[in-house]
């Protein structure tokens, strides 16, 4: 999962060096057929001969070790070369597209820009959708998000989504050290007020019992403004209701698309945590250290003592280790009491279900493909209900699922005694980054981390269930025309600037932001967000509208 992502980065270097055949730009060039240049045959006839190229994580192995696509390939009567690539997709792809060398088949590899900037180079997918993938019909059928989510602004499709629905609703966790809080005799908090007095503690007194009172740190964050793991999480507590980790501020309220970035509530907030910086409640290095560092001193000192008392992470035992984690609970939102707004605002907390279980694009077809009838059916395997589990957790014969009846799965130990569930996945399959339709009624019984993940989110249950259509706004499901994309990426990068300058600058106190605030919501909004929010709404009534 991506939470995994940067952290595995840790180990990039030493496993990119073992993959098989990486070239110059991490490029993999892979044949997908085992049988030499005999052309095999499934059924009495010649398979269909596809080019495909995947997009991978770079712990992905070689696709040619996954038994589970070579039997997908054979049961659709098709022999694929491969091309998996590791990393620099982004960069390199362009002109991949430009030349229009591209092959049959793409996984995890397109974007919808990509479809309106290199027109003509897809394959428009609705009509071979409706005859050979009853499986991807399922799914627009049954989960209507992901159609949407697959049409581009004209209504056509070029790229499949996936849906994964066993996912939680939110991406990301409070937690606090239940020890901590123990060895001071303190209650966890319910109120940010409550909060200071607990992390004020954290800071005077040696919570760790190690016997330095020194060496705790209040809290800790990672990310900056929007992140998933950034203390701006905490707007929720003004009753904004983020969705999909909150990017670059945009939420809705009433049917309204706004961004909290220049709302009066975010002022408060940000006087609230500044107010927490200065007196070191908040770990100071935590601007500048990347996700390896934040990662890295939630796992404790060298002698097993937490360094920590608050901290924002996906689940416990990959946030602070196998033993560290057994010190931590979830906190639930903390309700806004300071001043005169004390109990104004209905808590909330980040709504993330459609990001966690859904992503557009996860395979596109060439407009050049010579057999698009058996590319189709070939894709349409992928969500086949057994297949969609072995994509996302590995093959019933590579031995990392097991089937226990018809609709009924296990995730298995890790084959590698010394990998934790979560890395194994990334390692031994397509896992996120693949095409699949996981039914709601797929019964799957999760590895530990994955069944700690969903227990920890109880705890935000009759929270979340306040999210109401009118103050959902799912970003991902938004079209707009290719001007429009133009348009907001245009401005998004200018009130970007300004919007991550001063969050550091307030959190730090190096600017004061009753003496700010006027003049930079005025830069903000003359960067292009009045326009922006202009182009956000039409396309949000429409979504609605659906």
């Amino acid at each position: 999962m991506k939470k995994n992502f940067v952290a595995l980065l840790l180990v990039f270097t030493m496993i990119t060096a073992s993959l098989a055949g990486c070239g110059k730009n991490g490029i993999s060039s892979t044949s997908g057929s085992d049988t030499g240049d005999n052309p095999a045959s499934a059924g009495g006839k010649e398979k269909v001969k596809l080019t495909a190229l995947f997009v991978a994580h770079p712990l992905t192995q070689s696709v040619n070790d996954m038994k589970w696509l070579k039997e997908l390939e054979e049961s659709a009567g098709v022999e694929v070369d491969w091309e998996q690539i590791y990393s620099d997709w982004d960069t390199t792809k362009a002109t991949r597209f430009a030349s229009g060398d591209i092959p049959d088949l793409l996984f995890n590899a397109t974007a919808d820009s990509d479809y309106s900037t290199y027109n003509g180079l897809f394959q428009e997918l609705t009509g071979l959708i409706a005859e050979n993938a009853p499986n991807i019909t399922a799914m627009f059928t049954e989960e209507p998000d992901t159609r949407t989510l697959a049409q581009t602004y004209e209504g056509n499709i070029y790229g499949v989504p996936k849906f994964q629905g066993k996912w939680p609703e939110t991406n990301t966790v409070m937690f606090i050290n239940r020890t901590w809080l123990d060895n001071l005799d303190l209650k966890a908090p319910a109120t940010l007020s409550e909060l200071k007095e607990v992390l004020i503690a954290f800071r005077d007194e040696d919570a760790n019992g190690n016997g330095n009172p020194d060496d705790e740190i209040p809290m800790d964050f990672n990310g900056w403004f929007g992140s998933a793991y950034s203390l701006t999480n905490l707007i929720g507590s003004l009753g904004i209701q983020l969705t999909n980790w909150g990017t670059d501020g945009y939420f809705a309220e009433d049917g309204k698309v706004k961004n909290y970035a220049v709302d009066e509530r975010y002022k408060f907030l940000m006087k609230y945590l500044a107010d927490l910086y200065s007196e070191g409640l908040i770990n100071e290095n935590a601007i500048t250290n990347d996700y390896s560092a934040f990662q890295s001193l939630s796992r404790g000192d060298e002698n097993g003592y937490a360094l920590a008392g608050v901290d924002f992470g996906w689940e416990e035992t990959d946030k602070f280790g196998p033993e560290l984690y057994k010190q931590y609970e979830p906190l639930s939102a903390l309700a806004y009491d300071i001043g005169c707004d004390a109990g104004t605002y209905d808590t909330r907390w980040t709504y993330d279900y459609s990001g966690l279980n859904m992503s557009s694009n996860r395979v596109a077809m060439s407009a050049k493909c010579k057999d698009k009838n058996a590319a189709m059916e070939f894709i349409d395997g992928f969500y086949n209900p057994t297949t969609s589990v072995e994509v996302l957790f590995g093959g019933i014969t590579d031995g990392c699922i097991e089937k226990n009846g018809d609709n009924s799965f296990k995730v298995l130990p890790p084959l590698d005694p010394n990998t934790d569930a979560g890395t194994w996945k990334w390692t031994s399959t397509f896992a996120d980054n693949g095409p699949m339709y996981i039914r709601e009624s797929t019964h799957i019984e999760m590895a530990q981390d994955m069944a700690y993940a969903i227990e920890e989110r109880e705890i935000y249950k009759d929270i979340l269930a306040k999210v109401s259509d009118s103050d959902y706004y799912p970003q991902m499901f938004m079209k707009y025309t290719m001007d429009a994309q133009n348009a907001m990426a245009v401005a998004q990068a200018n009130i970007t600037d300004i919007t991550n300058n001063y969050w550091a600058l307030w959190l730090t106190g190096e600017s004061d932001i009753d003496a700010d605030w006027d003049t930079y919501v005025l830069n903000v909004e003359k960067a292009g967000l009045t326009d922006v929010l202009k182009i956000r709404q039409a396309a949000f009534d429409v979504y609605l509208g659906k």
